[in-house]
């Protein structure tokens, strides 16, 4: 079975590379983006940078930094294409479903835009896909988002009433909403993200 990847910014940081080929090889059916991993995503798709990130020392002097891939996620919330070279781009191409998710204050690409109605109704929306496709059989893994995807998967669970599924966690180390919530259906694997997709690879 095809696996739904729920995951986190140290995913995109970390093991970009190989999600690349796990998505090129058909081993996922749906990416679900917090809200960092889908600005990585595209900061990494589209700036150069020393780092994964900008430092936080930068961000000191000036989040402003951060400011291009700001804009072009909340383009994206309003129907424009994902970036070339971005994994989202990578899954839309092939007819796999993206969808995001993340709170209020959490992300710096907030401090960029105020278009809240557009991003309530794209959580909505996909929250209902989420739902939806919880109704059927499913392989659900989250990885390296300790928050978020937990509450999200809990609530989606809620709503469906699933029964026939498994869920795993991948990441570095053993946290209490991922094993409480979600691993709890399946196995906590601690190792990581890299690790995990080249087994899947």
């Amino acid at each position: 079975m095809r696996k739904i990847l729920a995951i986190g910014g140290a995913v995109i940081k970390t093991a970009r590379n190989e999600l690349h080929e796990v998505i090129e090889k058909d081993k996922v059916e749906m990416l679900i983006h917090n809200g960092g991993s889908v600005f990585h995503d595209f900061q990494l798709a589209t700036e150069t940078l020393q780092s994964h990130s900008h430092s936080l020392d930068d961000l000191l002097q000036s989040y402003e930094c951060n400011a291009k891939a700001s804009h072009l996620l909340w383009e994206w919330f309003s129907g424009a294409n994902s970036p070339k070279g971005s994994i989202t781009n990578l899954c839309e191409n092939r007819g796999i479903p993206v969808l995001m998710f993340t709170g209020l204050a959490c992300d710096f690409w907030q401090l960029f835009n105020d278009s809240w109605e557009i991003f309530a109704k794209r959580s909505a929306r996909d929250f209902s896909l989420l739902c939806t496709r919880f109704l059927t059989p499913f392989h659900y893994v989250c990885m390296g988002s300790a928050v978020i995807q937990p509450e999200v998967f809990t609530k989606a669970i809620a709503i469906s009433k699933s029964k026939d599924f498994t869920s795993d966690v991948v990441d570095f180390l053993d946290m209490y909403r991922p094993r409480t919530r979600v691993a709890k259906f399946g196995t906590y694997y601690q190792m990581t993200h890299k690790e995990y997709l080249k087994g899947l690879i």
